[in-house]
Order: structure tokens, then sequence, then C-alpha cells
């Protein structure tokens, strides 16, 4: 059996820890826990944590709560995690302009490793230690394995006390702030320009361009590549930035919110957003929550996971 790459919203793996730990008794859920411990721990399947799972499980201030998810998503996830979006997008330039060349790249994005750092990628520390030589002791008396499991299980569950303690603070909300006044500012555009969703999808890809327009330059340079018939043409840089599996992803989903007069952001919904299109375009299957789980449905046809909002549908996607 093929290994199933998964990922869970975190309403389900809370959903999935609360019966795990016997504070909710549904015979259903309980079938599709029994199920993803036996395909976790068989190695049949994997669920990667995102950047967003940790963050969110942060969010819980009771540490009992934090802690015994945290826990239950350590045992399962493995450690496995899933990179973010932005730490993927150099690799997937350079894979789409080879494509394009028609050379042979000389690299891939890698979305899956295991811990932390993985998931945080370039905005997270290098290190469990301040000290290299602290590192290279503890390493040396309880081996690699047991000092990684130690350092990943208390980065997932957090500290015994209530949040902010020891020295560590709540995850902060300025950046999602930040996106939420941005895509607020992108909707009263569209609606000032008169809406229409060819018009909503055109400041959306405009918007994304512009944001990876100097790591696109790079990664055609590095190549030899001449980027200018594919910039001059609106249709060509769409397909292009659509090819891209993540930020093609994100693209997608941004464009189908905006295109909906009625669609109102919320601070959450970035994070959302940004995990489930990576998600989306690298893993088998995506339990979403449901108001992007129904978007990413409408793209079906353009995605590499199969893509549900009931939790109690992985046991047939997982054989599938």
């Amino acid at each position: 059996m093929s290994l199933k790459r998964v990922y869970l919203d975190q309403r389900d793996w809370i959903k999935l820890a609360r019966q795990h730990y016997g504070v909710d008794h549904d015979d259903g859920v309980a079938g599709v826990l029994a199920m993803v411990r036996e395909a976790s721990k068989a190695g049949h399947a994997s669920f990667p944590l995102s950047s967003a799972h940790y963050v969110e499980t942060y969010h819980q201030r009771d540490p009992g709560r934090r802690q015994r998810l945290g826990a239950f998503m350590a045992e399962i996830s493995r450690f496995h995690a899933i990179a973010t979006a932005p730490d993927l997008l150099d690799a997937e330039l350079h894979v789409a302009l080879c494509h394009l060349a028609g050379v042979e790249p000389s690299h891939q994005p890698v979305p899956f490793g295991r811990g932390a750092r993985h998931a945080f990628g370039k905005s997270m520390a290098p290190s469990y230690f301040s000290d290299p030589e602290r590192e290279r002791q503890a390493i040396a008396y309880f081996g690699e394995e047991a000092v990684f499991k130690f350092f990943e299980t208390a980065l997932i569950t957090g500290p015994d006390q209530q949040l902010p303690a020891n020295g560590i603070a709540l995850p902060s909300r300025e950046f999602a702030q930040r996106q939420l006044d941005f895509e607020r500012d992108t909707a009263r555009r569209i609606r000032e320009w008169g809406h229409t969703s060819d018009r909503a999808h055109r400041l959306v890809l405009t918007q994304e361009a512009a944001g990876m327009l100097d790591q696109l330059n790079r990664a055609a340079e590095a190549i030899r590549f001449d980027m200018r018939p594919v910039l001059n043409s609106g249709e060509a840089m769409k397909a292009f930035m659509l090819s891209l599996p993540a930020k093609g992803n994100v693209c997608r989903l941004r464009m189908s919110a905006h295109e909906n007069q009625n669609f109102r952001w919320q601070i959450g919904d970035l994070s959302d957003m940004t995990a489930l299109a990576t998600a989306a375009g690298y893993c088998d299957v995506v339990v979403a929550e449901r108001q992007w789980g129904s978007i990413l449905r409408r793209h079906a046809a353009d995605l590499r996971a199969q893509v549900t909002s009931n939790l109690l549908d992985l046991p047939k996607l997982l054989v599938t």
C-alpha cells in the first residue's frame, strides 16, 4: 500500500482528540480514530502538521487542553510536517520554468519533512540550542532521535502554564491582521472598480504576480530563460501561475473568494487558506473546514488532493 498524505483541519484534530480522551462518544468518529491510529502506526498514512496547526494549538489558553491536544497530534503525526507555501515557492518556480524551457530541473520542492523547523521553514531558528556544543553533548548522551522527540513534543504541547509563560508568548496576530486588512482592501477596490468575476481574478493575479516577481526573475536568470513572452501575455502568465502547486492554489482560493461579493474575510481565513492551498497541492487527502473546503472542491480537477469537509469520509478516502 502506497503512503497516503492526509491533511486534517485543526477542527478535526480536536474532534479526534476529544474522542481519544473520552470527552466525546461518537461511534462514527471512533471508527475514524481507530483507522487513523492504525494507519499512522503501520506507516500506511502520514498526517503532517503545518505551521498553522502549531499556531492554532498555542491559541488554546488552557494548558491542560493544549497539552492533551498537542500530545495526541504528536502521536498521530509522528512529527511529520508540511512546509509553508512561501518556503516552497523558489523550487516551484524553478521546476515550472524548467518545464517551459524544456530542461531538467536541478531540484524539486520538498513539501514534507519532520518537525517544527520544517513546518515553519526560514522563520524558525535552525537549532534547538543556542550553544552548538550543548546540542552535540545532548545528542552524544541521549541519541539524536531522543533529543528530537523531546524538543518536538515540547514545541507542540507548550509549557504547563497558561500562555504567556516562561518567555513563550501567545502567537501574534499582527501578520494575520495585516493580511486581513489587505484582503478587505482588495475587496473594496474591486467594488469601486465595478465588481465582476473577471476583474476580481485579474486583480488577484496581478497582486500575486507582483509579490513573486523578484523570485521569478532570479529563477529565470538562473537557467537563462527569457521570461518576456510569458510576462507580456496575460493568459500565459495566468497559466504559469496556476501551474504552481501551492502558489497556484493560493491564487485559486483568493480568486474564488473575491469573485463572491458576499464573501466576508475573517482573521482566521488567511492561515487556513495558505495551509489548505499547500496541502491541496501536495497531499492525497485534505479534510478542510466547510467554507474553504467548498471552494477547493470547485477546483477538484486542478488539485492533487481529494477534498472533503466531512471527517467521516476519511476511511473510504484512505483506501481509494
